[in-house]
């Protein structure tokens, strides 16, 4: 069973691919101010953690909006595999992109440092452009409260399937942001 709720999962990345919305600068700096408000009504974070890279520009946004510091933290999935196999033939493109689903789904992401700070009795905010599966906010949530972390919530720009932030701007979906390596903007 656990094996089919992967492949599904994988599947459901493969045709959300398809389907990414471009997001625009401007509609990140508004979609900021609106988790900033949302935070503000509900949560006083006392410092911010943004996910690079996705989460370094809401992060940034986010932590001027709120006037609490921030700290940027890498959590990356060790997947062997180039991402680039967009010219190659139909065929062979459709079983490296499922592949990469695949691994994406089913490789555990590490935090790549330690973070050399005193988390302790503080109320941390961790940012990012995108939950996918969960498991990168896992990993930090899990960091964090053997830290000694008093409270963390999670807000991100938006959400791809059951995974809900905490706070998030935009409707459930998948979108391409300035930042992401499917980003061509429109001449």
């Amino acid at each position: 069973m656990r094996y089919f709720s992967v492949l599904l999962s994988v599947v459901r990345d493969v045709l959300a691919d398809k389907t990414r919305r471009k997001i625009s600068q401007q509609e990140i700096s508004a979609c900021c101010d609106d988790l900033a408000r949302q935070i503000r009504r509900s949560y006083e974070p006392n410092l911010i953690i943004a996910i690079g890279a996705g989460g370094s520009v809401p992060g940034e946004l986010m932590a001027e909006n709120l006037g609490i510091p921030i700290v940027h933290v890498v959590i990356r999935r060790n997947i062997n595999i180039a991402r680039r196999y967009s010219l190659d033939p139909i065929p062979l493109r459709w079983i490296m992109s499922l592949y990469h689903h695949f691994l994406f789904q089913t490789v555990k992401p590490t935090l790549s440092e330690d973070i050399d700070i005193i988390f302790s009795d503080k109320k941390v905010l961790v940012v990012d452009d995108t939950v996918h599966t969960g498991a990168t906010f896992n990993v930090i949530n899990a960091y964090l409260k053997r830290a000694g972390a008093l409270d963390v919530k999670v807000a991100a720009l938006s959400y791809v399937f059951n995974r809900q932030p905490d706070f998030y701007a935009l409707p459930r979906g998948n979108y391409s942001f300035p930042w992401s390596r499917d980003y061509n903007p429109e001449p």
